[in-house]
């Protein structure tokens, strides 16, 4: 799915050069259900057999790099100036992959020391800032948006299977894939509790692959600036809540209900 939501510049915002990518791919008029936008009215009254044109993208391996970095070169390569890692990768910093990683390091810049968002590099620099965020001896999890390995991106009509799941959990911890070299999160608490999240069940009605949709919902949209996207493509006001469906890469961590401080993985 599309949607990609970030704080400040990487905030609470749907990313319009994925908007815009996806447009071209797909038509000139797309509907918000189709980057997988909706309202909270609408999410709460989808049915069993209803359609849901909704477009899948592939995620770019060579932009979104599915592995951190190997534990002997965490202490190195953060280190070395950006001119040196764009030379070392061969990447100009003036093409579209190098602007990218460029926005990355300016991104992740903006935030270094602040306590509610960080930039993983690595999985224990996750799971720290996760541990910290649910508290001690708490369980926690995480989800996304499952769907089977596709090879091109698909746009077709989705049924929904099952009415969407809520998923309980007093605080939850987002974490985005940002573009880079190497495997880098955004990862940021609902310090608020403005969110609710959902389970989806949907089968494409063309290739007949299962989807099991992670939606994240937010109460209130008055932080957003007034020409953002989602009131553009939802018709709604400034405060109303609205949804997104995280797209593959996004995770979602939960608490579970046991206490003991772990991890685990569905």
């Amino acid at each position: 799915m599309c949607a990609y939501i970030q704080h400040g510049r990487w905030g609470y915002a749907v990313k319009d050069e994925i908007f815009r990518e996806n447009e071209t791919k797909i038509s000139h008029h797309i509907k918000s259900a189709e980057v997988g936008l909706f309202t909270m009215d609408e999410l709460l009254n989808f049915h069993v057999g209803q359609k849901l044109p909704i477009f899948f993208p592939i995620r770019n391996l060579s932009l979104y790099p599915p592995f951190f970095l190997p534990p002997k070169y965490q202490n190195i390569i953060p280190y070395i100036k950006p001119a040196a890692m764009f030379n070392l990768f061969k990447v100009p910093p003036s093409s579209p992959k190098g602007k990218a990683f460029l926005g990355t390091l300016y991104s992740c810049d903006s935030i270094d020391g602040e306590t509610t968002k960080i930039c993983a590099t690595s999985l224990d620099s996750m799971l720290g800032f996760v541990k910290k965020a649910f508290g001690p001896d708490v369980d926690f999890k995480f989800i996304t948006t499952t769907h089977p390995t596709l090879t091109t991106p698909v746009f077709q009509n989705y049924t929904v299977l099952e009415p969407p799941v809520e998923i309980v959990s007093v605080k939850k911890v987002p974490c985005h894939p940002f573009p880079y070299f190497y495997a880098i999160y955004f990862c940021h608490t609902d310090l608020n509790y403005e969110t609710r999240a959902f389970k989806l069940r949907l089968v494409g009605d063309g290739s007949g692959d299962e989807v099991e949709a992670v939606i994240v919902c937010h109460l209130d949209s008055k932080n957003l600036s007034s020409d953002h996207l989602v009131f553009r493509m939802l018709g709604v006001e400034k405060g109303s809540s609205y949804c997104h469906v995280f797209r593959q890469g996004d995770i979602l961590w939960i608490q579970q209900q046991t206490s003991g401080g772990g991890v685990a993985a569905v």
